[in-house]
């Protein structure tokens, strides 16, 4: 954490001396504007900057809700990373004539929002198994999972507002299922929470959690083996 702190302080020093020098050389705005954009080094340093403010909100929100990572989480999101990647790798041979650098950052912002579902997850499991847990713990977890919803939504609404306002085939179509899913994990996840809730509340004598648990799953998968099934079809077809 100290060493992305000092990272960075030193992009945002770069990014506003960058800024700077452009309304100081140009100074009007347009011009200032045009250089921005067309400079190599300022793109660079904007693009970086972007970035890490993406990496410090992510490193915010997860001390916010879920504060220090247990090891088997710190696991969970380095295997699920590589899978990830192979994933967006493919997507990108999809819609390689949509390649550019708001592709580039959709897909960044992606891969951290997945990677707060995966840690959502995992930690609801460590209190399912956890024999006493604080309540402060319980505030933090549905606050969590209610915050990812909400970003999922906000995306999800951002990705089809841009399909529906292109009404073809693109990269919108694959941002689109992909929060679709990470809603439904978001909820299917909730669910899950609740169950053990009520088993708690009934000191463990619920016998139907078992039951509805795995309909739970079952009906969880199912969708999102649909959602992937359309994914396809919308994309060849």
């Amino acid at each position: 954490m100290i060493r992305l702190q000092t990272y960075a302080v030193f992009s945002l020093l770069a990014t506003i001396t960058s800024v700077y020098y452009a309304f100081s050389s140009r100074e009007q705005f347009y011009p200032a504007m045009v250089y921005l954009s067309t400079s190599k080094i300022c793109f660079v340093l904007l693009l970086n900057t972007g970035l890490v403010a993406m990496c410090v909100a992510w490193q915010l929100v997860k001390r916010v809700f879920l504060g220090t990572l247990r090891e088997a989480e710190v696991e969970r999101l380095n295997e699920q990373s590589w899978r990830e990647v192979v994933e967006i790798l493919f997507a990108v041979t999809i819609f390689r004539q949509d390649f550019s650098v708001s592709f580039l950052a959709m897909v960044a912002a992606l891969l951290l929002v997945k990677a707060l579902h995966w840690l959502a997850q995992k930690r609801v499991e460590y209190i399912e198994t956890t024999p006493s847990v604080p309540m402060l713990s319980h505030i933090r977890i549905v606050s969590f999972m209610l915050f990812l919803l909400v970003v999922d939504c906000l995306f999800l609404a951002n990705s089809l507002g841009s399909l529906i306002q292109k009404r073809e085939a693109s990269v919108a179509i694959f941002f689109s299922f992909e929060y679709m899913i990470l809603a439904t994990s978001t909820v299917s996840t909730f669910v899950k929470y609740v169950f053990y809730v009520s088993d708690m509340l009934a000191e463990g004598q619920w016998e139907n959690k078992a039951v509805y648990t795995f309909y739970l799953e079952l009906i969880s998968d199912l969708v999102h083996l649909s959602l992937y099934m359309l994914f396809f079809i919308a994309i060849f077809l």
